[in-house]
């Protein structure tokens, strides 16, 4: 019943997914993830309760199914915490999954009878093309695992750089969705008792559905088309005016085509923007938008950030709202409002982040620097 209720989940979950308005290339992912886990529970079903003979190939091709869970783990990652498009090289990661049906060429090719034969006596005839199948499963569940892991530390490590608030941005999910995996596919390396394993997939397919339903893809913000890159390179031209010799100074970012010259324009031009249109003000505002008001490349606009100012985005951008803070609360005009009511108007969207922010920059809380202005 377990396995009847996962492979019907399977499947609503993955029709909901690709039915739903806003789709994004995650929803795409995890639609076909839940086909194919789908798919994988009923070819155990099958085999389970000797409901085969008219299916053996499927039940086989089942088999070799888990070698794209790896994959489909690693790219749902991946999409969710980057703008990255679906790409022709994604596909690589499920050669593996042809590979295994490869070895199995022989037996799809067969009669029916031999194929049926197979399967009823577990493989035979089949125990190299089997053992590779197995080894396969389980060296992809280890690099598949390592590779998201590592996708999702490189997200949180960078995420300063992209977001001026982060407070609802939890990628907590992803991480048990990992650990979910890290569980199945412990069970298939020391348990090995397949009860255990499709009931814990069955688990699995309930909780993956319900979360993967319900995030809202982080990357909602516009995205950076070809052309806009395009525009970004052209208009960063406008600073190479003059050719310099290139100092000690400049050496630094040889590689990335801005010289010391460049990016004291650049900085300027963005401290220009700060102080006369106060884009922080906007709680949402990320690295790409504010890179598009400078017709600058975000990579450009990071690393001139990171160099002049010796922040990362997040930091620049919050400390700008802070002094804005700090100008509207010595301002008496604004007495009549709480502080929280000021720090959205400066751009915070959570009481939490405004208060570590400002404990950040002054070592007291708001109400204590207030206090100290009255005093």
């Amino acid at each position: 019943m377990l396995y009847l209720l996962g492979i019907f989940l399977a499947f609503f979950l993955s029709f909901v997914l690709i039915t739903k308005k806003d789709k994004n290339a995650a929803d795409f992912i995890l639609s076909a993830w839940l086909c194919i886990l789908g798919l994988n529970l009923v070819a155990y079903y099958l085999l389970l309760t000797n409901q085969y003979q008219e299916l053996p190939s499927f039940v086989v091709f089942g088999t070799t199914l888990p070698l794209a869970h790896g994959p489909f783990l690693y790219l749902y990652v991946k999409k969710q915490t980057s703008q990255s498009r679906f790409l022709l090289s994604d596909y690589l990661h499920f050669l593996p999954l042809v590979v295994g049906n490869i070895l199995f060429a022989s037996f799809y090719l067969s009669p029916f009878s031999k194929r049926l034969d197979v399967v009823v006596h577990e493989g035979q005839g089949y125990g190299l093309e089997m053992l590779v199948r197995t080894y396969g499963v389980y060296l992809s569940g280890i690099i598949y695992v390592s590779l998201s892991l590592l996708a999702l530390y490189r997200y949180r490590k960078n995420m300063v750089q992209q977001f001026s608030n982060t407070e609802k941005i939890n990628f907590n999910w992803l991480l048990y969705l990992i650990i979910w995996i890290i569980v199945i596919w412990f069970f298939v390396l020391f348990i090995q008792k397949d009860s255990f394993i499709y009931a814990a997939t069955a688990f699995f397919i309930l909780w993956l559905g319900y979360f993967g339903i319900k995030q809202v893809h982080v990357f909602h913000q516009p995205r950076l088309s070809e052309n806009d890159y395009q525009v970004y390179e052209k208009a960063a031209t406008n600073y190479f005016h003059e050719e310099t010799a290139i100092d000690e100074a400049e050496k630094k970012y040889k590689n990335s085509g801005l010289t010391a010259n460049d990016i004291d324009a650049i900085h300027s031009k963005l401290i220009q923007l700060l102080e006369e249109d106060k884009p922080f003000v906007n709680p949402n505002l990320t690295l790409n938008e504010l890179a598009k008001m400078l017709e600058i490349h975000p990579n450009y606009l990071s690393q001139v950030i990171n160099s002049k100012e010796e922040k990362n985005f997040y930091e620049l951008i919050n400390e700008k709202r802070i002094d804005e803070f700090v100008k509207k609360l010595e301002n008496p005009e604004n007495k009549q409002y709480t502080l929280l009511a000021i720090a959205y108007e400066c751009g915070f969207n959570s009481k939490a982040s405004f208060n570590r922010n400002f404990k950040k920059y002054f070592e007291v809380t708001p109400s204590e620097y207030q206090k100290k202005l009255e005093s």
